[in-house]
């Protein structure tokens, strides 16, 4: 992979299409979001065997000791799933698992980030001892209107 600014590909852009032979050129621009340039045949195929693996991986929801296993290799990149319990950090997985099967079919991964960090909050919270909603909580019978603190 390699970098261009978007005005050198403005200036050149042979220049920079040819390093797409070399694979994937990073467009830079002031003040925005970097862009990926690619080639839309190795994007394709990236997609289709990202497609597969996640094919692959679904089909081992059906195997409890894989996923278990699976559990464990995910505490590698997702540290914070110490704070699961055993329920949930299998939740988590068949989760994860599933989105990602999902997400490939469609060829779209935002969703499998969403899937993450929800379950990162839901770790949070059970490091905060808050793995159950409180059953002793007492509501008020109405609610009523309070001053804005800035008005004063």
């Amino acid at each position: 992979m390699s970098t261009a600014t978007l005005s050198e590909l403005l200036r050149n852009p042979n220049d920079v299409i040819d390093r797409l032979n070399e694979g994937d050129v990073v467009l830079t621009r002031r003040g925005g979001e970097a862009l990926r340039l690619s080639k839309d045949q190795d994007a394709s195929q990236e997609r289709e065997m990202v497609g597969a693996l996640a094919h692959l991986i679904g089909a081992t929801l059906l195997d409890k000791d894989v996923v278990e296993r699976l559990a464990g290799s995910l505490q590698e990149s997702f540290p914070w799933m110490e704070f699961l319990d055993a329920p949930a950090r299998q939740r988590f997985v068949d989760d994860f698992l599933r989105t990602a099967r999902a997400c490939a079919s469609v060829g779209r991964f935002d969703r499998l980030g969403v899937e993450v960090a929800n379950w990162r909050e839901t770790a949070i919270a059970y490091s905060l001892g808050l793995q159950s909603r409180p059953d002793n909580l007492e509501y008020l019978p109405e609610g009523s209107v309070v001053p804005d603190p800035r008005a004063s």
